[in-house]
């Protein structure tokens, strides 16, 4: 008697092939996980932290805060500061610098605890800095001088130089410039990067940083005012035949920077094609810094701009938006941070800087949903923010 034909996908088989692909989704999730995230343990309460790359040389971060140079004077001795200390470091063996507006990152290479003639001493090194930067200060200063005096000369430059000079007017209090004299006093935000937990290795360490800092060396804290009431306006000549419009605002580090960075993204390629057929040339600048930092649009060419540009370049992008380009640069986005996120370096640096401000090291997905929840109308907003002529510092630079 012949047998019933039996399908080979019965019951059973399907049984065990939702398992299967359960277990798939779990291991390819772990796996996902590992490549965009970078756990990070707490030593000290916000400011000393531990996480673990395998893949990475052991290394000690140190992250100093430094206050922005925003006048000239400011910034001549930033420069010369800048260039002291970065000479003063290569003579120390295995340290390098980072610097940012409102930063510097010192990168140490940690020594193994049984290598008895590198010992790790956080005194001695910022004292041997500290010597360094005083004797080759002088020079610096002199040379910075003298850069920023031809530095100005460029239409642009003097442009933005009396742009950041308005942005102290914009804080709570005044804030003493950073200075070798003041700049190692200031609590650093400490991560350590190690292959794996070495408590021979990181209580020497950790002690020490305990020991020379406390809560009250943490930089105190300037807020930013309210809403500018009154906008700003500068007018200059300049020998240049270019005639120059810059637009700018005072902006912090740590307020909504993500739908900002997408704000300042879309701009740029929406402006592109009116910049172009106007036969001008344009950057935009984002520069968020802690207690304040400023964005703008600086735009040139060899005729009058008009006085009417803010709001003309308001009215065009909002009147022609487009959120199929918002989408895009939203994927664009997301791909570059998987980048960042893809080496062991780019998510050191990215954790790093998250710890800085305080913030959470998102993984690629936090990232996406964060880009996602940003709707057409919050860019849009940001956009009637950004060329508010009642909200910002306007600089123009004509020829004599």
């Amino acid at each position: 008697m012949d047998q019933p034909n039996q399908s080979l996908f019965n019951r059973t088989y399907l049984k065990i092939l939702s398992w299967i692909v359960a277990i798939v989704i779990v291991v390819l999730t772990a796996s996902n996980q590992n490549t965009t995230t970078l756990p990070v343990t707490e030593l000290a309460d916000d400011w000393i932290y531990l996480t673990i790359e395998k893949e990475m040389d052991q290394q000690l971060r140190l992250t100093y805060p430094v206050i922005p140079a925003y006048t000239e004077n400011q910034t001549q001795q930033r420069l010369a500061l800048q260039s002291a200390l970065t000479k003063a470091a290569t003579k120390q063996s295995n340290l390098s610098l980072q610097w940012q507006d409102d930063r510097v990152t010192l990168t140490l290479s940690i020594p193994q605890p049984h290598d008895k003639l590198s010992t790790f001493n956080l005194e001695n090194l910022l004292s041997d800095l500290t010597f360094s930067v005083n004797q080759y200060y002088p020079t610096a200063l002199k040379r910075s001088t003298a850069e920023r005096y031809l530095a100005l000369n460029n239409i642009e430059e003097l442009a933005l130089s009396n742009l950041k000079a308005q942005l102290p007017a914009f804080l709570s209090g005044y804030i003493e410039p950073s200075s070798i004299f003041n700049l190692f006093t200031q609590r650093p935000t400490v991560l350590l990067v190690l292959k794996e937990e070495q408590p021979s290795l990181m209580d020497p360490i950790l002690q020490q940083f305990e020991a020379r800092y406390s809560q009250s060396d943490v930089l105190d804290t300037i807020e930013q005012t309210g809403t500018q009431k009154t906008p700003i306006r500068i007018n200059l000549q300049h020998r240049s035949s270019q005639h120059l419009y810059l637009t700018g605002q005072p902006i912090s580090a740590n307020t909504d920077e993500t739908s900002r960075t997408l704000t300042f993204h879309y701009v740029n390629h929406a402006i592109q094609p009116l910049i172009e057929n106007s036969s001008s040339t344009y950057r935009l600048l984002l520069k968020p810094a802690s207690p304040i930092g400023y964005s703008a649009l600086s735009l040139m060419r060899d005729r009058t701009l008009k006085k009417t540009l803010s709001s003309n370049l308001q009215t065009y992008l909002l009147e022609n938006f487009n959120s199929e380009q918002l989408e895009q640069i939203k994927t664009s986005l997301v791909q570059k941070y998987r980048e960042q996120l893809s080496t062991p370096l780019g998510r050191v640096e990215q954790l790093s800087n998250s710890l800085f401000y305080r913030e959470k090291l998102q993984s690629e997905d936090e990232f996406r949903d964060t880009l996602n929840n940003i709707s057409d109308a919050q860019i849009q907003t940001n956009i009637e923010q950004l060329f508010d002529p009642l909200r910002t510092i306007i600089v123009r630079i004509t020829p004599p």
